[in-house]
């Protein structure tokens, strides 16, 4: 079996295509994606094991009793950007998962954050801190109590990633607890919001899955 060269770390940032592209493997390769260098750093990323308190911490999530169903509740998952609370229907959801850097597409900026790679497949990362209007502080300046993760989503062929400051719980939400959204809010933001509920002493604004993708379509690519 032939074995791999010896590459620096994250070489594909050094030498690949999102370095200087010295690497001479490029020439076999094309992209660093069809490497085998690549292939295998992906895989250890995948085996290595969880941080301290992750797995306890979804389990105690997914373990939670469910209640009995009803044609007007409604499961959305919480989270929030900046100061803002969201929550999106469970049914977009792919997975929430640790947060990574979004690599850059040349000469796209804004609201394309960039791709990021989740269990080996590419996502378009979409910022919604700048789809929605909501001030976020800077990531460097979070408290320590802060829990960022990378949030997938999906409809039909769409796929997309964003960043969450935080994500709480998925909240079953009757249908008739919703309530108009603020005039206060921005007018992105009221376009792709069903309504608002309220959990905990907060308000939390249930985004409408259709249009926020619809949104996207039309604002990123």
């Amino acid at each position: 079996m032939t074995s791999l060269p010896v590459v620096p770390e994250r070489c594909w940032q050094a030498i690949g295509v999102w370095g200087d592209r010295s690497c001479p493997e490029l020439a076999k390769h094309t992209h660093c994606h069809n490497c085998p260098v690549f292939a295998a750093a992906g895989r250890r990323f995948l085996d290595a094991p969880s941080p301290n308190g992750y797995l306890d911490e979804w389990t105690a999530r997914l373990a939670e009793p469910e209640r009995e169903a009803a044609d007007d509740l409604i499961s959305a998952l919480v989270f929030h950007i900046g100061e803002e609370w969201l929550a999106l229907p469970v049914g977009v959801l792919v997975e929430v998962t640790h947060p990574r850097k979004p690599h850059r597409i040349p000469h796209r900026t804004g609201l394309l954050a960039g791709l990021v790679n989740v269990r080996g497949e590419l996502h378009l990362c979409a910022r919604l801190d700048l789809l929605l209007g909501i001030d976020r502080p800077n990531p460097d300046r979070q408290p320590a109590s802060a829990r960022p993760r990378m949030v997938v989503i999906r409809q039909g062929t769409d796929r997309w990633a964003f960043a969450a400051d935080h994500v709480d719980l998925v909240r079953r939400v009757p249908a008739a607890e919703l309530v108009a959204a603020p005039p206060t809010l921005s007018r992105a933001a009221a376009r792709v919001t069903r309504g608002v509920f309220h959990r905990d002493n907060r308000a939390v604004g249930l985004l409408d899955e259709a249009r926020l993708f619809e949104a996207l379509r039309e604002r990123v690519r």
